[in-house]
C-alpha cells in the first residue's frame, strides 16, 4: 500500500461527494492529506476529523466553468488548469498516490500525475453523460482517464457503465457504493424528534422531508407543486444554493407564494443535523429531474427508518432494488402527489415491513465498511 496519498477537491463547499471524501480521508487520516482549490465547511469538518488539509491558490475562472461549457470556455481555462497543475505539482511531490474526488479536481490532478509520473485514481461521483456534461468534457476528461490513472471507482453501476459509454477503459473501473454510517441515525431520541416538531409547530400535522442541494435538477420544484393536492401535509426543504443558483432558489420562494403554500413549506436552508430532521418527518422525497448517479439522501433516508419516494432514474433502483414499490416519473408533480397519498394509506404492518427491508438493504449493501474495503482493495492493487 502506498505510504502517503494526496487527495484532492475542488470545492469547499459541502455536497455528497464531499461527505464521502470525509470518511475515505479519515480511514487514510495517519497517511494522507487534502487539498482544496477552495475554502468552505468542508475544511472545517476535515481538521475536526484529524485529517491534515490546505487551500491552494487556484485561478477562480477555473472553477466557474459550467457542466455544459462549450470549446470556447474549455479553451480559455486551459491556461488556468495548467497553472493550477503545475501548484499542485509542488505538493503532489511528496505523496505516492494522487486521489480527485471530483470532475474539476481530477483533470487537474491527472495533469498533474502525469507531470510527476504518479498514480491516480479517479473516484467518479457523476454520470458522464450529455444531460450532465457537453460532448467536448466527457471527451477531455474520458482521454484523460484513459491515459494517465491507474484505475477509476464510480459509485454507482450507472455511472461505470455511463464512464464506458463515452468511452472509458472497461478494464480499469470499478464500482465502490458510498457508505453511509447509520450510528447518526439510530442514536436521535424520540425526545429530540418531539422537540423539534414542536419548536416549528408541526407535532399534529403530517411533514415531508425533501433533502439536498438546492438546484434546478433536484426538483424542489416538483415538490411544491404536488403540495397544491395535499392540503394538510407541510413540507421541510433542507438544504441550500450553491455555485450562483441563487436565482432558481428565489423562483422557488416566489412560486411559494404564488401557490399560497407560504404557511406549510419550512425553508431550513444547510444544516449539520440531517440525522435528526430526517427521523423528525413522516416521508421523504427524492425528486430529481435529471439521473441521479447515486443519491445519497436515498441511502440516508433507508437508515432513518422512513419511506422514500424516488425519482425512478439513475441509480435509484440500484440502491432501492427493481421491486421498490415507490418508484415515480421524474419531473411529475401529480405522480408524486398519488405517491404520498399511497404512502399515507398504506397501514402500519406494510409500513414497517418496508422500512425494515429498506434499513437491512442500507446496512448490508451501502456501508462505510463495504466502500472502504472496496477503495482498499484497489489502492493496496495500484500501490
Amino acid at each position: 500500500m502506498p505510504r502517503k496519498i494526496l487527495f484532492v477537491n475542488h470545492t469547499g463547499q459541502m455536497g455528497g461527494a464531499e461527505v464521502m471524501l470525509v470518511t475515505v480521508a479519515h480511514h487514510y487520516r495517519s497517511d494522507c492529506h487534502v487539498v482544496l482549490f477552495s475554502d468552505g465547511p468542508l475544511r472545517q469538518k476535515l481538521l475536526e476529523c484529524g485529517v491534515s488539509v490546505s487551500v491552494l491558490d487556484s485561478d477562480k475562472s477555473m472553477l466557474t466553468i459550467s457542466r455544459q461549457g462549450g470549446w470556447l470556455d474549455t479553451l480559455f481555462s486551459v491556461p488556468a488548469v495548467l497553472r493550477t497543475a503545475w501548484s499542485l505539482a509542488g505538493v503532489a511531490r511528496h505523496y505516492d498516490l494522487l486521489y480527485p474526488n471530483s470532475q474539476k479536481a481530477a483533470v487537474i490532478t491527472m495533469l498533474t500525475g502525469a507531470f510527476l509520473r504518479k498514480p491516480v485514481i479517479w473516484y467518479l461521483h457523476d454520470i458522464l453523460s450529455a444531460a450532465h456534461f457537453s460532448t467536448l468534457q466527457r471527451r477531455v476528461v474520458v482521454g484523460l482517464a484513459n491515459y494517465t490513472t491507474r484505475w477509476v471507482l464510480t459509485n454507482s453501476q450507472v455511472s461505470r457503465n455511463a464512464f464506458i459509454a463515452s468511452g472509458g477503459d472497461e478494464n480499469r473501473i470499478s464500482v465502490a457504493p458510498c457508505g453511509v454510517d447509520s450510528a447518526p441515525f439510530d442514536t436521535v431520541t424520540e425526545t429530540e424528534v418531539r422537540n423539534f416538531r414542536q419548536e416549528l409547530g408541526l407535532e399534529e400535522v403530517p411533514v415531508i422531508g425533501l433533502f439536498g442541494r438546492i438546484t434546478p435538477w433536484k426538483g424542489q420544484h416538483v415538490l411544491i407543486e404536488a403540495l397544491t393536492q395535499l392540503p394538510d401535509v407541510h413540507a421541510l426543504i433542507v438544504g441550500d444554493s450553491l455555485f450562483g443558483e441563487d436565482v432558481y432558489k428565489q423562483e422557488l420562494k416566489e412560486l411559494t407564494t404564488r401557490l399560497g403554500l407560504q404557511d406549510r413549506i419550512h425553508w431550513l436552508g444547510f444544516r449539520l443535523d440531517v440525522p435528526r430532521l430526517m427521523r423528525s418527518v413522516d416521508i421523504i422525497v427524492h425528486c430529481s429531474t435529471s439521473p441521479e448517479p447515486y443519491g445519497l439522501v436515498i441511502v440516508e433516508a433507508m437508515l432513518a427508518k422512513h419511506i422514500i419516494i424516488a425519482a425512478d432514474d439513475g441509480a435509484s433502483r440500484e440502491l432501492l432494488g427493481d421491486d421498490y414499490p415507490f418508484l415515480v416519473t421524474p419531473g411529475e408533480p401529480e405522480i408524486l402527489t398519488n405517491a404520498i397519498v399511497q404512502v399515507r394509506s398504506c397501514n402500519t404492518e406494510e409500513k414497517e415491513c418496508l422500512v425494515e427491508r429498506n434499513l437491512q438493504r442500507a446496512r448490508t449493501l451501502f456501508s462505510p465498511e463495504r466502500m472502504l474495503s472496496d477503495i482498499d482493495r484497489i489502492v493496496s492493487q495500484v500501490g
